[in-house]
């Protein structure tokens, strides 16, 4: 049995890296919420990433073991943070590199998940310490950095708080 049917993930911000975490996530079997806070902006998001895997298949190059359609299938929309989070074992964070903003989405994400739920950023040269520094369960949050383009290139750079703890490294929750 696939080990992620019925996982969820949630990724926050829509916009190129967003839908390529979506993607890589999806190729894995898990089912993605995907949320932004320009209302429709979500909504867009699966259009676009429907049309990248279907170019991906043409091409022969699609991941994992479900179709295109399966794959979609698992993947879902959401202007409502709090339903974008709603059953997430991990978030994903992929808003611009605003070190401001990215504290506060993480703030807000920390009040709608439970203790368990591993959150990480995307940034490409912030570090971990101030991205995450509102955030009062630090043991849960890493830095995941992936060469671009994430869907291609099989390469995520892992960067832990000083707080993070070795299971989340791992692949386990805390």
């Amino acid at each position: 049995m696939n080990a992620s049917k019925g996982k969820i993930i949630s990724v926050i911000g829509s916009g190129l890296i967003g839908r390529s975490w979506a993607m890589v996530f999806l190729s894995g079997g898990f089912r993605v919420k995907i949320y932004d806070s320009k209302s429709g902006q979500a909504a867009c998001a699966i259009q676009e990433v429907r049309e990248q895997l279907k170019e991906v298949e043409q091409a022969q190059m699609l991941r994992g073991d479900l179709s295109v359609e399966e794959q979609l299938s698992l993947l879902s929309s959401h202007d409502d943070l709090t339903q974008a989070l709603e059953g997430a074992f991990f978030v994903q964070e992929c808003v611009f590199e605003d070190l401001e903003v990215k504290r506060n989405v993480f703030q807000e994400v920390e009040g709608h998940v439970g203790e368990d739920v591993i959150l990480s950023s995307s940034t490409s040269c912030l570090l971990p310490s101030n991205v995450f520094s509102r955030v009062q369960n630090r043991k849960r949050c890493i830095v995941s950095h992936p060469v671009n383009p994430p869907y291609y290139v099989r390469l995520v750079e892992l960067v832990p708080h000083p707080e993070t703890q070795g299971e989340v490294l791992e692949g386990s929750t805390p």
